[in-house]
């Protein structure tokens, strides 16, 4: 029996938020979506709190999507806002610390995929006296986080792109994170050969899979692409479209099948 692979597009909104220590997660893209190759997600850490956990089996990328923090991987101290991405190894302790008045917001992507239950709260090997950390410390980077600001984009027809985590950049082996602009129209359908996650920053447009209309797309809307499946976005707006995408295996947002 041959095996049939499709897309499917969702909305945060009518997605299960999960209780966690420190906020909620949601998971936007998993298994049961059909996805082979990687995971996405949704966390909102609450004010003056802390998500702790650490996973084996899976790298993980984050962009921070709204908020004031810090994100904390094993001795690293990552002061974040809108607009960086982070990258955690395969196995490292991370935190995401808010450091704000306000919900500090991240979306993430994991590969390879993982259970769900085989991610674990840890304490972290940091100190944890307060969520404010002294300016000398907090200055702690290292290029495990890149800022989108300082990223020069790649033309693809009208469209642009920033490759914001990738093997080249900061090492991570199973996957590649970016974000795209989309001016209005409707560009060509194509597809990938890999698994692809889109998630709608900004405007909004129509999801298109083959010939057909899959769907109206917003801020928070999620696209799941399989590997090999014919699709594209348009902006039906006056306004760009912005999108954070991730894919596996890692390579270039420009490849196509």
């Amino acid at each position: 029996m041959v095996k049939q692979y499709r897309a499917r597009l969702r909305h945060e909104e009518n997605i299960e938020r999960k209780a966690i220590d420190g906020g909620t997660v949601q998971w936007l893209v998993d298994r049961e979506l059909g996805a082979e190759h990687l995971m996405a997600y949704r966390l909102t850490v609450d004010p003056d709190s802390m998500a702790s956990h650490v996973h084996l089996g899976s790298e993980e990328a984050s962009y921070l999507l709204e908020g004031n923090g810090e994100v904390r991987v094993e001795q690293s101290i990552h002061s974040v806002s809108g607009g960086q991405a982070v990258f955690v190894p395969d196995g490292a302790i991370h935190s995401y610390v808010n450091t704000g008045a306000a919900p500090l917001v991240v979306v993430g992507a994991m590969a390879p995929l993982i259970e769900v239950d085989d991610i674990h709260p840890a304490m972290p090997p940091l100190a944890q006296s307060g969520v404010g950390r002294a300016a000398g410390e907090a200055s702690r980077v290292t290029t495990t986080m890149m800022d989108e600001r300082f990223i020069t984009p790649t033309l693809m027809g009208e469209r642009s792109f920033r490759v914001l985590l990738s093997p080249q950049q900061v090492g991570c082996l199973r996957m590649t994170m970016f974000t795209g602009v989309i001016p209005s129209g409707r560009a060509p359908l194509h597809a990938h050969p890999h698994e692809e996650i889109v998630y709608i920053l900004a405007g909004g447009g129509r999801l298109w899979i083959e010939d057909d209309p899959a769907g109206e797309l917003r801020p928070g809307s999620v696209i799941f692409v399989p590997v090999g499946v014919r699709h594209t976005l348009e902006n039906t707006g006056s306004m760009d479209m912005k999108v954070l995408g991730a894919f596996s295996p890692a390579g270039s947002p420009e490849a196509k099948v």
